[in-house]
């Protein structure tokens, strides 16, 4: 079993420069196996300064990542699981899944990963899981303020795959989990 933490657009220091004070906690107090981050750091130092302190990190470069040490995808296998993980630039519109689909289908990925539109979003889609963490900041697409903040937790057990999202509006945080498996050489909903 590997306990998994998702998150990205944080887009710090430029539009934010911390994380809701309830994430910070709960993060600082479970202990992960790894983060999957799907890009938009800006600045990776700024960025794990405002943090608590995270696992080992698999990082993509968002289109905000001015930097190539980061690739612009990455592929892990994690409990049986084939991952993709990228930032979203290259889908049209943001978030698009069907195009998303066809890439993780290309690459043999039962999971991809993904951010780009600030929106938190767990779809399960032609028997693919699609995960968007949102933006664990709350950073908006560029204007001032802030706007919704939220992650995923992702158990990956064997064949069981639970997902936990966080989510918050600034005045109170809700928590939404769904139970997914593998089925064969792709994903179902439930145990």
């Amino acid at each position: 079993m590997i306990r998994v933490l998702v998150f990205g657009d944080t887009h710090i220091p430029t539009r934010r420069d911390g994380i809701p004070t309830d994430f910070h906690e709960h993060i600082e107090q479970t202990q992960y196996d790894i983060a999957l981050v799907t890009g938009d750091l800006v600045d990776e130092a700024a960025m794990r300064h405002a943090m608590p302190p995270l696992p080992p990190c698999r990082i993509v470069r968002g289109n905000m990542d001015y930097t190539n040490d980061y690739p612009l995808y990455d592929v892990l296998e994690a409990e049986g699981q084939r991952i993709l993980l990228l930032h979203g630039t290259q889908l049209r519109p943001r978030g698009n899944i069907r195009e998303l689909w066809e890439i993780a289908v290309n690459i043999g990925a039962t999971i991809a990963v993904h951010g780009h539109t600030h929106k938190a979003d767990v779809t399960l889609h032609r028997r693919k899981l699609f995960l968007n963490p949102g933006t664990i900041s709350g950073a908006t697409g560029g204007w001032p303020g802030k706007s919704d903040a939220s992650f995923i937790e992702l158990i990956l057990d064997g064949e069981e795959i639970d997902v936990t999202l966080y989510h918050t509006d600034w005045k109170r945080t809700r928590v939404s989990e769904v139970s997914f498996r593998r089925d064969g050489d792709g994903i179902v909903r439930g145990r």
